[in-house]
């Protein structure tokens, strides 16, 4: 056997029975019906980069009785994206977002000087009578 036997040889593949043949397309016209645009695929993956984690403090704890839910956010996420990306992923309406930003402190490890990263959050406020389960399966 050499190399280029893989080229001119042909497969020896079963032929499938008619009737296989025929519910495949069926299938392969079932797939063709329902459109899959790339732009909605790309849509939810960017919901998910947007809200990076729920943010668990006290405070986050008690503005989440008052309907306001804070998550950590990336930095370049606006309230836009935010609000769009929240509506999406926990089925809410959304009334207000607000937007913290803090810059990382200056620290010393004697000689060696470095910086914590910078942070975003986000408190989003839904409307009255819904709510997010966000400890669900903890």
């Amino acid at each position: 056997m050499s190399f280029l036997d893989r080229f001119t040889k042909k497969s020896h593949a079963p032929k499938a029975p008619k009737a296989a043949a025929a519910s495949a397309e069926v299938k392969s016209e079932e797939k063709k019906s329902v459109p899959v645009t790339p732009s909605a695929v790309i849509l939810q993956a960017s919901h998910v980069n947007v809200i990076m984690k729920p943010h668990v403090s006290e405070k986050a704890a008690y503005l989440a009785d008052r309907g306001v839910y804070v998550f950590d956010v990336p930095l370049h996420a606006n309230k836009v994206e935010i609000r769009k990306a929240v509506e999406a992923l926990y089925k809410v309406n959304v009334t207000n977002v607000r937007t913290e930003r803090g810059i990382g402190k200056i620290v010393r490890r004697g000689r060696v000087a470095g910086k914590r990263s910078d942070w975003k959050k986000a408190l989003v406020e839904v409307q009255k009578g819904q709510s997010i389960n966000l400890v669900e399966g903890v």
